[in-house]
């Protein structure tokens, strides 16, 4: 295992952590909610972008680092501008988007590569769990303090902290060479519609992944109405933080061997449900308790089923495929929210139904395969 680039992938983890689940509470504060949807929008289409423009570059110029590095440095830039441009940079939102797209787009890019040319995978992930378990404890507490004492403040303080951390982790990075191969996008397209199988994990995927690209962002601001100040903000945050990790280490572990996996998809999201109605009669944090418990037991599961229903022989092919739909989500779902925010105070509610329709098309046609006794 390159133990370099693990530390280096948690390094960043770890850094973005600091001010990712924060970026769109902060736009919305010096703005509205609108201009923190259009961030989301317009990131959601460079990250594509991004991708695509990687998949193409691979094609001359094959030293993954370049791409994970540049990747970095964008996002480095991303948080010095929100540091510099302060309580003003709603006023550079579609700029700002399309740096923040375009900085996914290129480490997650270059990040797939070296992971893809590094041995002992199992062995990669299982350290990773680990490493993220801290990472999900320490977060919330760190950018809690940081904003209870010093306020508004404090997002330009986490901005910084967050670049200088991810330039540590830059400097750890190594590098692989990606195999030769020429890019085309309608190949990458058309896996998608010659595995049955895949097809179908992979719309769910896709819906799943778009709404919870908007939940992760909105439920924040739902905290922080709650919660009225920083204390209560960093408080909330790190109680649904535990909840995620208790749901992640003890509830899907027991859940394993009593429930088949699409059953606990299923409910899960029928759970996810049902508890959306609580935003309406005023007690959104039963939605966000219900949230943190439910989440981490539909996306993961799912994308274990699409990983082991791809074709490893064109295995570069689903890569890109993958990305194209999880993205195409991401877009579908912000363009939504962005029609929704015009006509509706409950802007996140009609989205929530769409996880059950892709926990039931995740359901019908997985259910009748070999399930896997180990796939959670």
């Amino acid at each position: 295992m390159r133990k370099n680039f693990l530390i280096a992938s948690w390094l960043f983890g770890l850094g973005n952590s600091f001010s990712s689940p924060i970026i769109g509470l902060y736009i919305y504060i010096n703005s509205s909610i609108n201009y923190m949807l259009k961030f989301l929008l317009i990131s959601s289409i460079f990250i594509l972008l991004g991708y695509i423009l990687v998949g193409y570059l691979t094609t001359f110029w094959k030293e993954a680092l370049t791409y994970y590095k540049l990747g970095i440095l964008l996002f480095i830039s991303f948080y010095i501008l929100m540091f510099i441009l302060n309580v003003k940079s709603y006023r550079f939102i579609s700029f700002l988007g399309i740096l923040y797209g375009l900085a996914q787009g290129f480490y997650w890019s270059g990040w797939d590569i070296i992971f893809y040319n590094i041995p002992h995978k199992l062995k990669f992930f299982n350290k990773s769990a680990y490493l993220g378990f801290f990472t999900n404890l320490v977060s919330p507490a760190v950018y809690g303090s940081i904003l209870t004492i010093f306020h508004n403040n404090g997002y330009g303080i986490l901005f910084l902290l967050t670049a200088l951390t991810l330039l540590l982790s830059a400097i750890l990075a190594e590098s692989v060479k990606v195999s030769s191969f020429k890019f085309n996008i309608r190949r990458s397209i058309s896996v998608f519609n010659e595995n049955k199988t895949y097809r179908y994990t992979m719309t769910a995927l896709a819906i799943v992944s778009g709404v919870n690209y908007i939940l992760t962002n909105v439920n924040t601001i739902i905290i922080y109405k709650i919660a009225t100040d920083y204390l209560n903000f960093a408080i909330i945050s790190y109680s649904m933080s535990v909840i995620t990790l208790i749901s992640i280490y003890v509830i899907r572990d027991k859940l394993s061997g009593i429930l088949k996996p699409y059953n606990v998809v299923l409910s899960s999201s029928l759970l996810l449900g049902i508890s959306s109605v609580s935003i309406i009669v005023g007690f959104p944090l039963f939605y966000l308790i219900v949230f943190s418990l439910t989440s981490p037991l539909i996306y993961p599961i799912i994308d274990v089923y699409n990983w082991n229903n791809m074709d490893r022989r064109f295995l570069t092919e689903y890569l890109v495929n993958r990305q194209i739909f999880l993205n195409s989500g991401r877009i579908l779902s912000s363009l939504s929210e962005v029609i929704l925010s015009q006509i509706s105070g409950y802007e996140i509610l009609p989205l929530i139904p769409l996880i059950i329709i892709a926990s039931i098309i995740f359901v019908r046609y997985n259910s009748k395969e070999k399930i896997q006794q180990d796939v959670l």
